[in-house]
């Protein structure tokens, strides 16, 4: 199926961007306030996301969903940036103290909310089942990766058991294997929970980036000094650079826009909780999140319909 660039605009990316500019607009008139925010997002996490991902995988014909060398490509291109990253905080000469922080910016990405909620509004359920894959691979390398780059400039030990638990505990894997289980079981749910589950997954995008921007409305954009090189790396020099590697190698016009939308997500939330916990910055890396996600709607929005035209010829 080829896309038209127009409908990307109006169909896809746009109420993405009216919803996050709405939860802008709430947070501002104090409609909605941080606890708001912190709650909901929680909810998001914990129920909403994992329920759609669930549904999404247990529905669908996981046959043939999506290959093996895209696959393996997305999480070759996810390592090579979390590789790039480390490469710039050494070269640019960062204090060890801020390494970590850094990498972490510049590789790990929203893909659960933000990708996968422009993933559905494109793809609609397939999107949601090839959405759910890939933010099952992204989530599983993000904590691994991110374990190793934090650990290796906090403590200097890596707790393997600890990091194993909290991804074992990760309800978005959970929802991931249970939902992938379920469907090769052929396990037959009552339609009425169906149901059930469909109105609570229904919840997720729109809560979800109504959260995103009330949290952009409050958040500071201040970095230190070379932070701007880690935001450019995750939400301009990654994407661009593996998407055209993609399109070379001939990978077709919907493996190219998955790729193009879950590599150039802003830097994920889960940043911060990451950061907080092994005593690194998290203010910088608040506000790293608030300016990568600005930054990357803009680019989404021009660069989307440009690689449909290109893959379109």
């Amino acid at each position: 199926m080829l896309l038209d660039a127009k409908s990307v605009i109006l169909d896809v990316a746009a109420p993405v961007l009216l919803m996050v500019a709405m939860g802008v607009f709430l947070r501002r008139i104090k409609l909605i306030n941080d606890d708001f925010i912190f709650v909901s997002s929680r909810f998001v996490f914990k129920v909403c996301m994992p329920t759609l991902l669930f549904l999404g995988l247990y529905s669908n014909n996981l046959s043939g969903l999506i290959r093996l060398n895209f696959a393996l490509y997305f999480v070759l291109s996810i390592f090579l940036t979390f590789l790039l990253a480390w490469f710039l905080a050494i070269r640019i000469s960062l204090p060890s103290a801020q390494r970590g922080v850094f990498v972490q910016i510049a590789f790990r990405g929203n893909c659960g909310v933000f990708s996968l909620a422009l993933a559905v509004n494109m793809f609609g359920e397939e999107g949601v089942a090839i959405g759910g894959v890939m933010s099952g691979l992204s989530v599983l390398l993000f904590n691994v990766l991110a374990e190793v780059i934090l650990t290796r400039y906090s403590d200097g030990a890596l707790h393997i058991r600890s990091m194993l638990k909290n991804m074992a505990k990760n309800p978005l894997i959970l929802a991931i294997i249970l939902g992938v289980l379920a469907n090769v079981c052929a396990l037959q749910l009552p339609s009425f929970v169906v149901k059930t589950g469909s109105l609570i997954g229904g919840v997720t995008l729109p809560l979800a980036l109504v959260c995103i921007g009330g949290a952009l409305a409050t958040s500071g954009l201040q970095l230190p000094r070379f932070f701007s090189f880690a935001i450019l790396s995750k939400v301009l020099i990654s994407p661009f650079l593996f998407t055209f590697i993609a399109f070379w190698l001939g990978f077709t016009q919907k493996e190219i826009l998955y790729l193009f939308l879950f590599l150039s997500a802003p830097t994920a939330a889960s940043a911060y909780v990451s950061a907080v916990s092994k005593g690194d910055d998290g203010r910088s890396t608040a506000n790293a999140i608030a300016s990568s996600t600005l930054i990357s709607s803009v680019i989404i929005v021009i660069c989307v319909p440009i690689i449909v035209k290109l893959t379109s010829a």
